[in-house]
C-alpha cells in the first residue's frame, strides 16, 4: 500500500491551522478572514480557503456530534496538531474529557489490567478524569496506551 503524495496547499493549510490550535472555531475563522483580506498571493489564498473550508466542516461536525470541543487542536481524527506538544490541561480541560471508543466491560472478568489514566477519556459512557487508576481488560489497556490516554500502573 503506498502513501498519498500530500499537497503543498495541504502542507500549507496544515501550517495555518497549527498556528491557531489553541483557538476556537470562531477566532479561527476570523483570523483566517483578516489574513484572506491581506493576502495577495494565490496559493497562499488557496491554502487559507483550504483552512476555511476545514474550520467550518470540523466546527459543523462538531456541533453535532461532540460539542465539548473548545480548541480547534481538540478535534478528533486529524493528525495536523500532532506535533504540537500537549501542555498541562487547563481549566477547561478539567471539566470536559476526552470521548474514546474503548468500551470497558460491564461483566467482571478475572484478567484485568490497573492503568493511569493519563488524560482525561470515556470509559463505557463515563468520564474518568486524568490520574484516575481504573482496571480494564488487557485489550482495552493496550487501546488506550496505544491513543496515549493511559499507561500501565507501576
Amino acid at each position: 500500500m503506498t502513501d498519498e503524495p500530500v499537497s503543498t496547499i495541504e502542507v500549507a493549510r496544515n501550517k495555518i491551522l497549527s498556528g491557531m490550535a489553541d483557538l476556537n472555531f470562531q477566532d479561527a475563522l476570523s483570523e483566517v478572514e483578516e489574513q484572506l483580506k491581506k493576502e495577495k498571493v494565490k496559493a497562499n489564498r488557496l491554502a487559507l480557503l483550504s483552512a476555511k473550508s476545514w474550520l467550518l466542516r470540523n466546527k459543523l461536525y462538531s456541533a453535532l456530534h461532540d460539542p465539548y470541543i473548545y480548541s480547534i487542536n481538540e478535534v478528533e481524527n486529524t493528525d495536523i496538531f500532532d506535533d504540537i506538544e500537549e501542555e498541562d490541561d487547563s481549566a477547561l480541560d478539567s471539566l470536559f474529557g476526552d470521548d474514546s471508543d474503548v468500551d470497558v466491560d460491564d461483566g467482571v472478568t478475572d484478567e484485568t489490567v490497573d492503568v493511569v489514566i493519563t488524560k482525561n477519556t470515556t470509559l463505557n459512557g463515563h468520564k474518568v478524569k486524568k490520574d484516575a487508576i481504573v482496571s480494564v481488560t488487557p485489550e482495552n489497556a493496550d487501546k488506550l496506551i496505544s491513543d496515549g490516554k493511559a499507561k500501565l500502573k507501576e
